[in-house]
């Protein structure tokens, strides 16, 4: 059978077989007896026969078009046989660009586990040279190790996984309660703690989403100032929970939480900081896990649990400290920070 609409532009403007079987609504297939089916077919110029792949039938109101879901043959393609070559290099194109993309995620990922096998989240307790001996390359930095070494006897290294300011920052909430026996800090961190359910649900956070985070943390902050008086070591128990990644995670979670929360109370002394979308760049730079604290961060997390950070950067040009807050006596800071480019490590003096 010669197929004339294999050469009509509109041909599939219209439903196959129409013409000559409308009673049966397609549900015959003509070009099955085609001697040139199985050549065209192998082509890919006709999409598959069977009904359910038509894009037309012939309904009470005359020629109707399908309604295609997402299990529907794509005919889209198919509308202009000409265009099907350009369809498939842009595909394959697509294709390429989507392997690449999960060659880069792969490789990213293989360097994260790398770094888990091999780095600890909080480090035993290092002595500055030990700093100075990581930077022996580079005689730029040797200068501002120097100067800190004047300040700071030992130092812990923390792992780079973009949490490195906030597990530095509850470490040494924690070590202070638990090593120091704190009680003022203990009593103003459980009020900071409390607090956070209203803060959360005010600034459009549910609780169901908060509670498990605000639970663990505030569980593990108060057996971490009871441990002494229950006798657990306290270095032992620190250690034992802060190797934990799913515990830290946890409160990693709560504490990011929280400042994103503070941050919204806040907006009107935040924002100006901000140049895109303030709701946008909250749930992309403080919600989401393993991304880096900015000094934003820092200032919004200082703000509302009233401890003091002090920063000593590793810079090849100048010495430079960042007291946040600025008017807070030095006798009251217990946070010290080491800041190398991209990262936070803790120090101590």
């Amino acid at each position: 059978m010669f197929n004339n609409y294999y050469y009509n532009p509109y041909y599939n403007n219209y439903p196959r077989n129409h013409h000559f079987y409308p009673n049966y609504q397609n549900n015959y297939n003509s070009y099955s007896y085609s001697p040139y089916y199985n050549y065209y077919y192998n082509q890919g110029y006709y999409p598959r026969s069977n009904e359910s792949n038509n894009r037309y039938y012939l309904g009470q109101n005359g020629i109707e078009e399908r309604k295609l879901n997402d299990n529907n043959y794509n005919y889209e393609r198919y509308n202009n046989r000409f265009n099907r070559h350009y369809n498939n290099k842009e595909e394959e194109k697509t294709s390429n660009k989507k392997s690449e993309n999960d060659l880069i995620l792969d490789y990213e990922n293989n360097i994260r586990k790398e770094i888990e096998k091999t780095t600890p989240l909080i480090s035993e307790e290092l002595s500055i040279n030990k700093l100075m001996e990581e930077y022996k390359s580079n005689k730029e930095y040797l200068k501002s190790i120097e100067n800190i070494s004047k300040k700071y006897k030992t130092y812990k290294k923390v792992r780079r996984d973009g949490n490195c300011f906030y597990r530095s920052f509850i470490y040494r909430l924690f070590e202070q309660t638990c090593i120091k026996n704190d009680k003022n800090l203990y009593e103003k961190i459980i009020n900071k703690i409390k607090e956070s359910k209203n803060l959360t649900e005010k600034n459009g956070y549910e609780w169901a989403v908060v509670q498990d985070f605000y639970e663990i943390f505030l569980k593990e902050f108060t057996e971490c100032f009871n441990c002494l008086s229950s006798g657990i070591i306290p270095r032992d128990y620190l250690d034992k929970l802060f190797s934990d990644k799913d515990k830290g995670n946890y409160l990693i979670y709560f504490i990011r939480f929280c400042i994103a929360a503070f941050l919204k109370e806040n907006k009107d002394n935040y924002k100006s900081y901000i140049e895109e979308d303030f709701e946008k760049w909250i749930r992309k730079e403080v919600e989401a896990i393993d991304h880096v604290a900015d000094q934003i961060q820092i200032m919004a997390c200082v703000n509302y649990f009233d401890v003091g950070v002090k920063i000593e950067y590793l810079n090849k040009f100048k010495d430079e400290v960042v007291k946040l807050p600025e008017d807070k006596p030095d006798e009251e800071f217990f946070i010290y920070l080491l800041f190398s480019p991209g990262h936070y490590d803790i120090l101590y003096p």
